[in-house]
Order: structure tokens, then C-alpha cells, then sequence
């Protein structure tokens, strides 16, 4: 096996440009989701809801533009 074989398996971290807002989605379904209060987020984690299978968390899923193949 090759470095760059290994470099393809190796998980990826993507760094997030600190202005730009990407789509929260839903951990069990991919939904976007909705924040409950407009109060948390400053001393309190922020809290998410998901209309569509009622996941209700502070955890969740950036969406990230895929760059097209060369």
C-alpha cells in the first residue's frame, strides 16, 4: 500500500470559514433543522428540533459543498 493510499482512507477534517453559515441537518435523517430558542447559543448550547422525525438535540450535521471531480 502506497502513502497515498493511505492518505485516501485517512478521515478527513474540513475547515469551516468562521463567517459562512452552513445547513444544520438532522443526525438520524438528514433534515435541516430548526432551532428551538433564539436564546440559546451564547451561555447555553443551542438546541435544535427536526420537524420530520422529532429528533431533538444539540448535536448535529454541517452540510459541506462537494467539489466536482478533476
Amino acid at each position: 500500500m502506497t502513502s497515498k493510499d493511505q492518505d485516501s482512507e485517512a478521515p478527513r477534517l474540513v475547515r469551516r470559514k468562521v463567517l459562512s453559515v452552513a445547513p444544520r441537518l438532522c443526525p438520524s435523517c438528514l433534515t435541516p433543522l430548526q432551532r428551538i430558542s433564539e436564546l440559546g447559543g451564547w451561555m447555553t448550547p443551542q438546541d435544535y428540533f427536526c420537524p420530520n422525525c422529532g429528533y431533538r438535540g444539540y448535536a448535529y450535521l454541517e452540510a459541506t459543498p462537494e467539489k466536482p471531480a478533476d
